[in-house]
């Protein structure tokens, strides 16, 4: 007997009732097999079968949407892929942004800092920045001109 018509006696098959037989050759049976024509049987786990899955390894399946699989993907987690250079992905970077990871320690970001290398973020308000500011604390820029800064100047508009 050879209810399904394949070759193999029915008390020899290991797939009755499957004509082809485990046609993948995955070891089951391809009237039970979630993924047909895939060997591995979807090795990622994910729940998309080998062929149809575009990141067969890579369970998290492009996590980050950057059209790059997790193992090809020198930042998996960050869309930009390191966008500033600095060695550091997007998702752990505090700049992603800014390849100086904020220079002066102000906790602003380089491409937003408006005085990247002021860590006092011009705290005159004359709209100079250090090191362009001779007189970071004097906002009228030693207004006697005797080259001694207002804010320390007991004089500050007698030379």
């Amino acid at each position: 007997n050879d209810a399904d018509a394949d070759g193999i006696c029915d008390g020899a098959d290991s797939c009755l009732g499957d004509d082809a037989n485990d046609a993948d050759a995955d070891g089951i049976c391809d009237g039970v097999d979630s993924c047909l024509g895939d060997d591995s049987n979807d090795a990622d786990a994910d729940g998309i079968c080998g062929g149809e899955d575009s990141c067969a390894s890579d369970a998290e399946n492009d996590a980050d949407g950057d059209n790059t699989c997790k193992y090809d993907d020198i930042c998996p987690h960050d869309a930009e892929n390191d966008w500033d250079s600095d060695n550091m992905c997007g998702n752990v970077d505090s700049c992603s942004h800014d390849a100086a990871n904020d220079f002066d320690s102000d906790s602003i970001c380089g491409d937003v800092d408006s005085c990247a290398e002021d860590p006092n973020n011009d705290a005159d308000s004359d709209q100079l920045c250090t090191p362009d500011d001779a007189c970071e604390f004097d906002a009228e820029h030693d207004a006697d001109s005797d080259e001694i800064c207002g804010d320390v100047d007991s004089c500050r508009y007698d030379a």
